[in-house]
């Protein structure tokens, strides 16, 4: 059973998952769809403001979750197509936070972009850490080979794998999953081993 904030932020939830303007949804809207009433929503939430950021900062932490849980499979590609399907999970999810998270923009996160950039910094650090680990992992496995890091690869590996996701959950992509997966990790091996 949820619990009287839950229904709140699931209500609050949809709206952003939906990409709607947040500054047009009211109070008493909000409270409607959690069937309750609007005073109720303020014994919870000091304004409509603090209600929002709260319903950003606790999909980031669920989002932040999925993707920097630990890889499940064993070897080099399966931990690699893993955190790319967490990856597309969330993008799915909710298309404009995730892309906020791979590409901070204040838009994205209306007024409140100032409050969340510290959760989506911390999100994207401990992606990169992920993908350190399992390019280290890509390593030690002899599938790639250890040398010196070009300049900027990092940021031309994540250009792929987000640009590539953008445009799949945006439909201009028009393949299977699997075959977006194994696109992005032949395009990325093809940029560490250059």
């Amino acid at each position: 059973m949820q619990s009287t904030k839950d229904k709140i932020l699931s209500a609050v939830l949809s709206h952003i998952k939906e990409g709607e303007n947040l500054g047009q949804i009211t109070i008493s809207k909000i409270a409607n769809e959690a069937e309750i009433g609007k005073s109720t929503v303020y014994e919870h939430f000091s304004s409509k403001e603090d209600m929002i950021l709260e319903t950003y900062q606790f999909l980031l932490d669920h989002y932040d979750q999925i993707l920097s849980a630990e890889a499940q499979q064993i070897d080099f590609k399966g931990a690699f197509i893993e955190q790319i399907k967490r990856l597309l999970f969330v993008m799915k999810d909710a298309k404009m936070i995730m892309s906020a998270i791979m590409n901070f923009d204040e838009e994205s996160f209306l007024k409140y972009g100032k409050q969340l950039e510290g959760c989506t910094d911390g999100i994207r650090e401990k992606m990169q850490i992920r993908f350190e680990v399992i390019i280290r992992q890509g390593i030690e496995e002899g599938i790639i080979q250890p040398r010196k890091p070009k300049e900027h690869i990092g940021n031309v590996i994540q250009a792929i794998i987000s640009g590539l996701l953008f445009q799949y959950v945006n439909g201009a992509i028009d393949i299977d999953e699997n075959s977006l997966y194994e696109l992005i990790y032949q395009n990325t091996l093809v940029v560490i081993k250059d």
